[in-house]
């Protein structure tokens, strides 16, 4: 009896959790994508998939590189920050080890229950001293929930575009960064979870990404959690769109947990994917993944 009563509690408080979700969180969206225009005739140069220049060289504003650019996603888990206090400060110590340019930040919190109220972005420029914005997918109690993106670098700009979404809200941060005198267009997302029974609406959302970076001016970067696999259909069909070149075709999981990989740094193609590798540490259910790119604006 005593054993029955612990399942039965177990069940009801994931059932209240659930309720809770369903009725202050869960949302459909209509579907519809709405990227900016974009006049192509400003575009700076980039490459088409077969590697062919689509525009002139000088027009790129690329110096030559001293080195790669080292790009990172991470989806933190910022909710661990509820049982154990010093998460943030775990998660800042796997970027400091590393030294990024970029980081894409996936379930970032700011002042949420979950953060015990915390801005965790806060903390993490802080401890990394490191630029930031953050972006709410959907607020609550005053509390937001949602991606960020730190770099060392200026962000000139920076929106967020709510995607097509059935339950949990998702957006993409768009955002114009300048290092090193360079200018960049970065992405950074959070698809849907629910597995696959939500592989059709990850399917819309990756359409509407590839919508958005098309609509960049400056050589570009997308990363972020997505959800899938690399051999799922929605990930296979954002692929044969062509926009955008996927980092590290077999770098192995990156949620230890489910072994399987489903977080993601994509590039312009005129990008050289020199390394692209999981770290795997860190205080996340989540490993890092982290890219190093050379862009070619020289070659033919």
């Amino acid at each position: 009896m005593p054993k029955r009563r612990w399942v039965l509690g177990l069940l009801s408080i994931a059932l209240l959790f659930f309720l809770y979700r369903f009725f202050t969180v869960y949302t459909a969206r209509s579907g519809e994508c709405k990227p900016k225009p974009v006049d192509t005739s400003t575009r700076i140069a980039t490459r088409t998939e077969q590697g062919q220049l689509v525009s002139f060289p000088e027009r790129s504003g690329f110096p030559p590189q001293q080195r790669p650019l080292i790009v990172m996603t991470y989806n933190i888990a910022g909710h661990d920050e509820l049982y154990r206090s010093d998460h943030i400060q775990k998660i800042a110590a796997v970027i400091n080890e590393e030294r990024p340019d970029i980081v894409a930040l996936e379930e970032v919190h700011r002042k949420t229950w979950q953060s015990r109220f915390r801005d965790q972005l806060a903390e993490l420029e802080a401890a990394t001293h490191m630029h930031g914005y953050f972006a709410p997918s959907y607020v609550q109690w005053g509390g937001g929930f949602g991606n960020a993106i730190l770099t060392r670098g200026d962000i000139a700009f920076a929106e967020a575009h709510p995607l097509p979404s059935l339950g949990e809200p998702r957006t993409v941060i768009e955002t114009v960064i300048r290092i090193d005198n360079v200018t960049l267009n970065v992405y950074a997302t959070h698809l849907v979870t629910w597995g696959s029974l939500n592989s059709k609406t990850r399917r819309e959302q990756l359409e509407c990404l590839a919508r958005h970076v098309r609509t960049s001016r400056y050589p570009y970067l997308l990363a972020g959690d997505l959800n899938a696999g690399p051999d799922s259909d929605e990930v296979k069909a954002f692929r044969k769109l062509n926009a955008a070149q996927l980092c590290g075709e077999d770098i192995g999981e990156t949620m230890p947990a489910m072994g399987r990989r489903i977080d993601y740094i994509f590039a312009d193609y005129g990008w050289e994917v020199r390394n692209t590798r999981v770290l795997k540490k860190g205080p996340s259910d989540h490993w890092p993944v982290v890219a190093e790119l050379m862009w070619r604006r020289n070659e033919n």
